[in-house]
């Protein structure tokens, strides 16, 4: 409604795809993320399309969108995971890799790592409670319906239309003191909210600046109920998901997944900061580019963009081709990543074949058909991802901890 301040949602590529990455295991990260970098490749760019597909200008011609091809997530590696053009391997010399020095505060997982995990997992399984019986307190999570009116004249977007919206005071972004004006009231209260919005507020610019009054009702005050770990709630809620049986099992996962990603992140750290380039890998770097603004336009597609409709939105970018050039510092990353993965696996004989990806799959997605994966991102992208995992776990063995 008008008295929210932000709108929709940002758009993963795991979550084009298949939804399926909606369902990791608690511990894990997921494949869009550690595969591509797509969600960093996506950048503010991809965030801003929000809901900007919902509004087109009056009056404007419609646009005749074109359904553009799926993203080539591959581009640039054979079958096999393995750079195309094996001239990028001559640009970078190694560190001395098997007498690195990696902080052991950095690949220690801490217990209470291990236990916010374990509350992230809980936390999808609480339930809520409508607490009728007391008065608001700041930081309460309250349903209310509202209904907005400006010198006693509705407005559009400014109803809940009876609906209900959760709100937590002190988190929700409405505007002015929206929120604050809540605490104290009971559920069951109906009463005037007056707030006035902002000098700039482009959602409505019919409202800038101007006094409003929400005639607002409490509906209830939400209290989230959070279960208890026991082997009992584990093999009731868990085991068909995830496999797991008891606590110790939760407890074991969890670590190994914290453990992997610190070894990843700090491994990857120091790879990237002691590999030396004697230029950069240019062409690897355009081919990211091309892939990021591949991406982009199928989010745009989806929200029934063009990317014509939505240059103007970002308020940045007047030409695709100035938006491509924002993304370069991530597509230089990511390129620099792939030579890098593959000049240490070759040097250490790392090898990653279909089964070994199936595997790594199935363990991020118990239960489930992951060929969608393959099939999606490619099998070629998805042994280079994996090859990237193995490159760190290599170096964490070899290196020495200090």
């Amino acid at each position: 409604g008008a008295a929210e301040e932000t709108t929709a949602a940002e758009t993963t590529v795991a979550e084009e795809t298949t939804g399926a990455a909606e369902e990791t295991t608690a511990a894990e990260t997921t494949v869009a993320e550690e595969t591509t970098g797509a969600a960093e490749e996506t950048t503010g760019a991809a965030e801003e399309t929000t809901g900007a597909a919902e509004e087109t200008t009056a009056g404007s011609e419609e646009a005749v969108l074109e359904q553009p091809e799926d993203p080539d997530f591959s581009v640039g590696l054979d079958e096999e995971g393995n750079l195309v053009d094996t001239a990028l391997l001559d640009l970078v010399t190694l560190p001395d890799y098997k007498n690195a020095v990696l902080s052991a505060s950095d690949l220690t997982v801490t217990e209470d790592e291990i236990q916010a995990r374990i509350d992230s997992l809980l936390a999808n399984y609480s339930t809520e409670n409508q607490v009728k019986d007391r008065e608001v307190a700041d930081g309460d999570t309250v349903n209310i319906d509202y209904v907005g009116s400006v010198d006693g004249v509705e407005f559009a977007g400014g109803n809940t239309q009876g609906n209900g919206t959760n709100v937590t005071i002190g988190v929700t972004s409405y505007i002015d003191d929206f929120l604050e004006q809540l605490i104290g009231h009971k559920p069951g209260e109906t009463f005037d909210v007056n707030v006035t919005f902002p000098e700039s507020y482009p959602q409505n610019t019919d409202l800038q600046g101007k006094d409003a009054v929400f005639k607002t009702t409490i509906n209830y005050i939400v209290e989230s109920v959070t279960p208890e770990l026991t082997d009992e709630f584990v093999k009731e809620n868990l085991e068909e998901t995830y496999g797991y049986t008891t606590v110790d099992e939760v407890r074991a996962k969890i670590t190994e997944a914290l453990q992997s990603n610190k070894n990843y992140n700090t491994g990857w750290t120091y790879l990237r900061a002691e590999s030396q380039f004697s230029e950069e890998p240019t062409s690897a770097i355009e081919q990211q580019m091309d892939l990021d603004i591949a991406i982009l336009n199928r989010q745009l597609y989806n929200y029934g963009m063009t990317m014509e409709q939505y240059l103007p939105q970002t308020g940045t970018y007047s030409t695709v081709e100035e938006l491509r050039e924002s993304y370069r510092a991530d597509a230089t990353t990511v390129a620099k990543d792939f030579v890098i993965a593959q000049a240490f696996a070759d040097a250490e004989n790392i090898e990653v074949d279909d089964a070994t990806v199936t595997e790594y799959l199935q363990e991020l997605y118990p239960g489930q058909d992951v060929s969608v994966y393959t099939d999606y991102f490619g099998m070629g992208c998805m042994k280079m991802q994996v090859r990237m995992i193995k490159v760190a776990e290599r170096l964490v063995e070899l290196a020495k901890a200090e």
